[in-house]
């Protein structure tokens, strides 16, 4: 037995709510910029708590439009049946998917530690959006001391690396479950650091500015088990997996700021990245050409130790 889907024009306003809890649970590699920039000192700590905004141009109209024309009919489908789709139909959801997996629309939440390690090099960790991060940062410009006056700037090289799961709070894990749909990928995100501290010793603050690039390594595959391809002549036939990988790069520069006294600190940023995500493989002999801005708002408080 088998059910044919059909679209609605309208995004049924119940989803709403739930797409609205999607972009909140969603994991993204942290790509906001609240680096000073002068390393830690030798044998201190930093740490702190943030909150950003990861708002990608591309996902945005792509989840509009696979969203729309799909969700309803999804949400409705019989869990036993095998429904038949036209390849323009099922490629909405595959576009929406990819797209949110390259770069998701999200407020990620997150917490960092830093460690001075040694004169001009210090270690982190950040653990935002559901994300594990790793940096290490180097000073190489201006003095060491935070009391001299002078610009410094640094050169910072961050890791992550995450699978890719729709979250099942809203329910949007089942579509991942059926397009069977797999997706990974590794971050390395190197930041270069220009700045000043503010008053002697930095006991003010710093403002910094600079240019980023990101390079992210991603993995993806699909293959749809419980939908048939609908035929132009009638008739169904199986849908071909689609997989792939590829390296993306992203180009950006950001600003920050952090303001306080001595030990607690108030940290702002924003960074903006552009970047060309390709063309990826869809069903039915389609593919797809991704790319657009993405803009990466953020503010946390640090303590320092």
């Amino acid at each position: 037995m088998s059910t044919t889907l059909a679209f609605p024009k309208r995004l049924n306003a119940s989803l709403l709510p739930a797409m609205a809890l999607f972009s909140l649970l969603a994991c993204t590699a942290p790509r906001s910029v609240m680096l000073s920039p002068e390393a830690t000192p030798k044998g201190e700590f930093r740490a702190g708590a943030e909150v950003g905004f990861n708002l990608a141009t591309q996902t945005a109209d792509a989840l509009y439009g696979g969203l729309e024309s799909s969700a309803k009919s999804l949400w409705n489908r019989t869990r036993n049946d095998t429904a038949a789709i036209t390849a323009d139909s099922l490629n909405d959801l595959a576009k929406a998917l990819m797209a949110y997996s390259l770069d998701p629309l999200t407020v990620p939440l997150g917490v960092q530690i830093r460690y001075g390690l040694w004169h001009r090099l210090d270690i982190g960790y950040r653990f935002v959006g559901g994300v594990h991060a790793f940096d290490m940062r180097y000073q190489w410009l201006g003095p060491e001391a935070a009391n001299l006056p002078g610009w410094r700037a640094s050169l910072d090289v961050q890791y992550s690396s995450q699978d890719y799961q729709l979250p099942s709070a809203t329910g949007l894990d089942k579509l991942q479950d059926l397009l069977q749909y797999e997706f990974t990928r590794k971050d390395f995100l190197v930041p270069l650091i220009f700045g000043r501290p503010l008053g002697p010793e930095g006991k003010f603050g710093s403002v910094g500015m600079g240019l980023a690039y990101d390079l992210s390594l991603v993995k993806w595959e699909s293959q749809v088990l419980k939908l048939v391809e609908k035929a132009q002549g009638g008739g169904t036939r199986a849908f071909d997996p689609i997989q792939g990988e590829k390296a993306i790069s992203a180009y950006g520069g950001f600003a920050n700021a952090r303001l306080g006294y001595r030990y607690v600190f108030l940290v702002g940023s924003l960074s903006a990245y552009w970047q060309d995500y390709g063309s990826y493989q869809l069903f039915g002999g389609k593919s797809a050409s991704l790319s657009g801005w993405t803009l990466v708002p953020a503010m946390g408080l640090e303590f320092r130790m």
